[in-house]
């Protein structure tokens, strides 16, 4: 279509250029301020939201069969961002601003405490206090930062007066320590003492003891994090 403005007074061809100059600006803008698929898929699809609430209820049924059968106190090693905490408001964050992850805007995220919840985890967790499963909480967030992640915790209703965290010290304290502290009732897990393992739940292959393709789905409980990792 061709548009004549040659025929317009002067008032409404500026009126009518405006319009156009509105029309295709807001366009832009809308294009522009559309997510990027990794951040919007978890944060709208239905997609990512039943595969983690499918991983937590399979991770149920197992734990409830290991529980009936395991005498010595028993646990389950958990990851919190991205595997019960959910982030995506941070990157949505960066993201505006045109900016990366920085360990100094992270941990100011962290110390907001408007991280929200994973699909799923709060019925997850519900479950593991009823079989009197002990929660371990065992995250890469710093040490510095445990009251403000308790505190988000207790805000979203999900925190146990019982649950534990092993949050890192520094760069020496790596997630192997803290696995190796509540398996062996050592450092920080002197007290209350050792646990029996049944689950691992992460977002993350790192936030697992090994790489074993079996134990995934059996012991090892993936969640799915497509917006950051070592890929």
């Amino acid at each position: 279509m061709k548009l004549n403005f040659s025929r317009l007074p002067n008032s409404s061809c500026r009126a009518a250029c405006s319009a156009l100059v509105f029309f295709f600006g807001t366009q832009l803008l809308l294009s522009e301020e559309k997510l990027p698929n990794d951040v919007r898929w978890v944060r709208e699809s239905m997609e990512y939201a039943n595969l983690c609430e499918q991983v937590f209820q399979e991770a149920v049924k197992k734990i409830r069969r290991l529980t009936r059968a395991e005498p010595s106190p028993p646990a389950v090693v958990v990851d919190l961002d991205e595997t019960i905490l959910d982030n995506s408001s941070y990157q949505v964050e960066r993201w505006k601003l045109g900016k990366g992850f920085t360990r100094e805007s992270w941990s100011e995220w962290v110390n907001r405490m408007e991280a929200d919840l994973v699909p799923g985890a709060e019925q997850f967790l519900k479950e593991m206090r009823k079989l009197d499963v002990r929660v371990v909480f065992l995250s890469n967030r710093m040490h510095a930062n445990l009251e403000p992640t308790r505190k988000n915790l207790k805000a979203l209703g999900v925190l146990d007066p019982k649950d534990l965290f092993l949050l890192r010290l520094n760069e020496a304290d790596t997630k192997t320590v803290r696995r190796e502290e509540v398996i062996e009732g050592t450092g920080r897990m002197k007290n209350p003492g050792a646990f029996t393992v049944v689950g691992y739940f992460g977002d993350q292959v790192g936030d697992f003891p090994t790489k074993e393709k079996d134990r995934f789905g059996e012991f090892y409980f993936l969640l799915p994090n497509p917006m950051y990792g070592k890929w």
